[in-house]
């Protein structure tokens, strides 16, 4: 399957974009970065020219895709939610992400220098690529869905945020921007992105692109925000009738999705729920992911909330006597050496570390050791065909389908060998949700969904408000502080 080439090719247009952020306040400028101008400018006249140009182009916006979501992907969707709570030794910036104190001086989890560097490069090339002769459908596609999927970020963490569409290649251009509304970004850029790059998309399948199998995901998640059901669901069922992805269905083939540890067999990330990850890789660039820092650091911010893990051994228990108690009649499939059944829920046993009492345990999903974080290539799943069925039950649900969203939930649970929530057990539209809400919790942890999961059901408040205060005035972000002196044309997200 085809790979996303050596990122850092493209030399003179990264260089370029690079500038034009500078000049729009976006990324830290010095002088020696801002004589460059009138390479800047060759630059630009000398590239897009073939498909060759136009691959490394695009590529280029991958990079940045890494360089922006490293350790942003889990402050933004992960943090702020209930799985996790602070170590005895957290850093400020996460202190804040779980404590509802977020300050507008978090430069880790609020600077969106490097996220308006995909912007820029997606800008560039969906400008660009259309004038190449015979012009490669699939990249421009692939331009569209990277700045659709990156606005989408941007107005569920900050709301209204500068909108930039054309490309950037100039000192003579409007570089500083006031917020657009993000209603407006919604239906006039990312709806639309979202259209055109469905029009011309061409691959079917790609793990480390866009491709239309990642599309249809995130037109799910984008039209569940929007609260179309019916769209979702479509958008969802066309995903499934592709049939080419299915749920793992031991624990080593769910495990080793995640797993990226020396010492248990080095990185395997593969198995047949992938749809689309950021790849990282060190031979291949630079640039490293934040997997390793933010779950299992040395000195660790965060450890798994001992509530999530007191009710998962509730719904599940460890133990022989707790499981035959609750499950009388099911007998668990997976094995020990000595034969004898090994009680739980995989994901669990899998997910935490072990040998440490509930409420000391890092997140074990990724890696079970100590590793540097400058050896990191852990890659982010970002969609995963397991949150697709639950997100698509989800649908089903709020269409008044509560059987066929609960069918979607034993899906998973068939898969992972659990079982069965029983249709009796949840006669209501709510009781529904709350079965799916609390499977995705178990299912996804540490996958940074929860927050966008408590957000997209308007339950950020009830969840987390007994928990650390959270109000409705605080769902959205700050802007980083320095990026208001930078640029005075914007102003403060209501609430700080």
């Amino acid at each position: 399957m085809k790979q996303i080439p050596k990122l850092m090719k493209p030399a003179k247009y990264i260089l370029a974009t690079f500038l034009s952020l500078s000049l729009l306040g976006l990324v830290s400028s010095c002088d020696s970065v801002l004589d460059e101008q009138p390479y800047s400018q060759l630059s630009d006249a000398q590239f897009w020219k073939t498909n060759a140009d136009a691959e490394s182009g695009v590529s280029a916006i991958y990079d940045a895709m890494q360089k922006t979501y490293n350790s942003k992907y889990y402050a933004w969707g992960e943090f702020r939610a209930d799985n996790f709570v602070a170590s005895a030794t957290p850093s400020a910036d996460g202190l804040e992400l779980l404590t509802n104190s977020l300050s507008a001086a978090n430069s880790g989890t609020l600077r969106w220098n490097n996220f308006y560097l995909i912007i820029a490069r997606a800008n560039i090339a969906i400008e660009k690529i259309p004038q190449i002769p015979g012009y490669n459908k699939q990249l421009l596609a692939e331009a569209h869905a990277i700045r659709a999927y990156a606005y989408f970020h941007a107005i569920r963490v900050w709301g209204d945020v500068p909108l930039f569409t054309e490309a950037i290649t100039g000192l003579d251009q409007e570089i500083l921007k006031p917020k657009t509304k993000a209603s407006e970004i919604l239906n006039n850029v990312i709806l639309p992105d979202i259209e055109k790059a469905e029009q011309l998309m061409v691959q079917t399948v790609n793990p480390f692109r866009f491709s239309k199998a990642s599309l249809y995901a995130f037109q799910g998640e984008v039209f569940m925000y929007l609260k179309d059901f019916t769209k979702a669901k479509a958008a969802l069922t066309r995903l499934v009738g592709l049939n080419a992805f299915s749920l793992a269905t031991t624990r080593d083939v769910w495990a080793k999705m995640f797993l990226n540890d020396p010492g248990q067999g080095g990185k395997f990330m593969t198995g047949p729920e992938l749809i689309f990850s950021i790849k990282y890789s060190v031979t291949e660039d630079s640039d490293r992911s934040g997997i390793y820092s933010v779950f299992f650091a040395g000195l660790p911010t965060y450890y798994i909330s001992p509530a999530l893990e007191t009710r998962w051994l509730a719904e599940f228990p460890v133990d022989s006597l707790g499981w035959v108690t609750r499950y009388p009649t099911f007998v668990p499939k997976t094995k020990g050496p000595d034969g004898k059944p090994i009680y739980g829920d995989w994901r669990y046993l899998e997910s935490r570390e072990a040998g440490r009492e509930i409420g000391l345990a890092r997140l074990a999903k990724y890696t079970k050791t100590n590793i540097s974080p400058s050896f990191d290539d852990s890659n982010i799943h970002v969609f995963r065909y397991a949150n697709s069925l639950l997100l698509l039950g989800e649908a089903e649900n709020q269409l008044g389908n509560s059987a066929k969203a609960i069918e979607y939930v034993n899906q998973v649970r068939t898969a992972r060998q659990l079982p069965l929530a029983k249709a009796t057990d949840y006669t209501t539209k709510a009781a529904v949700e709350n079965l799916i809400l609390n499977e995705r919790q178990l299912e996804l942890i540490g996958e940074g969904v929860r927050w966008w999961d408590l957000r997209r059901t308007g339950k950020a408040v009830e969840v987390m408000g007994p928990i650390n205060g959270q109000t409705e005035a605080k769902l959205l972000f700050p802007i980083f502080d320095k990026h208001l002196i930078d640029n005075p044309l914007l102003t403060q997200t209501t609430g700080y």
